[in-house]
């Protein structure tokens, strides 16, 4: 039995139908049926179109074969002779082939073996210097700013020559200075 309201969703006015059928509005009353009908018809035919696809879906599923497609059926060499003589052939004229293109690409690779003793150059010779890096060795000490915040914790800025930060210039740290080193 479907829902009969008693008043419209839209202005309040009580809904007196005496025949309720599939397609009256089950939200609006008749006037306001003509403004807002169309938000109401449009949830239906959106659930009908899903339903559809849904069971459209579930029978192509359930139809599909488990077995794979079949794309190029086996033809055997063994039983037609000059198709035979065929497979021979190309595999011979196959392995011509590879064994030029082989021959060939040890002659350039010697090429390039001469070629490269002919220049003589080394990796060596093309070694850069080694810039050191002034990262382990530290020209001043680091140390943490150590001055009071407004939450009340230590300021963890990293300062040169234990002073303070630019935010705390001039404020006494929390901690002694052997702390405060890193």
């Amino acid at each position: 039995m479907p829902y009969k309201p008693k008043h419209c969703c839209q202005c309040g006015e009580k809904i007196d139908r005496l025949d309720w059928k599939p397609w009256t509005s089950r939200r609006f009353c008749e006037l306001c049926e003509t403004e807002f009908g169309i938000y109401e018809w449009l949830s239906r035919g959106l659930f009908g179109v899903g339903l559809l696809l849904g069971l459209f879906g579930i029978g192509s599923y359930l139809q599909r074969d488990d077995k794979p497609l079949n794309v190029a059926p086996k033809q055997t060499v063994s039983g037609v002779p000059s198709m035979r003589s065929n497979v021979v052939e190309q595999t011979n004229a196959s392995q011509v082939s590879t064994n030029n293109a082989v021959q060939t690409l040890a002659q350039s690779s010697k090429s390039a073996a001469q070629i490269k003793s002919q220049v003589g150059t080394k990796a060596s010779d093309f070694k850069t210097k080694q810039i050191e890096s002034s990262t382990t060795e530290r020209s001043e000490e680091l140390y943490f700013c150590g001055a009071e915040t407004k939450k009340g914790t230590m300021c963890s800025h990293r300062v040169k020559g234990g002073g303070r930060c630019w935010q705390h210039v001039g404020q006494a740290a929390m901690l002694p200075q052997q702390k405060l080193k890193l």
